[in-house]
């Protein structure tokens, strides 16, 4: 069994932390700021290209009929968003950590409206479960 585990750990590859010389930190520094400067330009380039002008004219357009949209249909816009965000809520962190996420924020809203005065919450809830009594 040693030869079996010594064949193992040959192969695990071992951490190693690589240092950089004192100096080259301020070359690191300049050559990224260099490309920085250059990704500037280009984008003051493709600003000024009149390609990009009409880029901007059909987002403006389409955001313009996406908030004429938004004004109609409130509702059918804070939900489906509402549900975009529940979907990558539970693609990211998974069903249970968003349940009791949306548990403490229910929560939390509840003791807002309570001490704000305002029971809308708490009369939905008493109204939901209440009928059967």
């Amino acid at each position: 069994m040693s030869d079996k585990d010594d064949a193992r750990q040959a192969r695990i590859p071992r951490l190693s932390i690589e240092t950089d010389a004192p100096g080259d930190e301020h070359t690191d520094e300049a050559a990224a700021a260099s490309r920085w400067e250059a990704a500037g330009d280009a984008v003051r380039d493709a600003v000024a290209s009149e390609d990009f002008r009409d880029a901007v004219g059909f987002v403006k357009g389409f955001g313009e009929a996406a908030w004429v949209y938004a004004k109609r249909h409130p509702f059918t816009v804070a939900y489906g968003f509402a549900g975009l965000v529940l979907a990558i809520l539970i693609l990211t962190i998974g069903l249970w950590d968003t349940i009791v996420i949306a548990v403490f924020v229910i929560v939390g809203a509840v003791i807002g409206q309570i001490r704000d005065g305002d029971n809308g919450i708490v009369n939905f809830f008493s109204r939901l479960f209440g009928r059967g009594r």
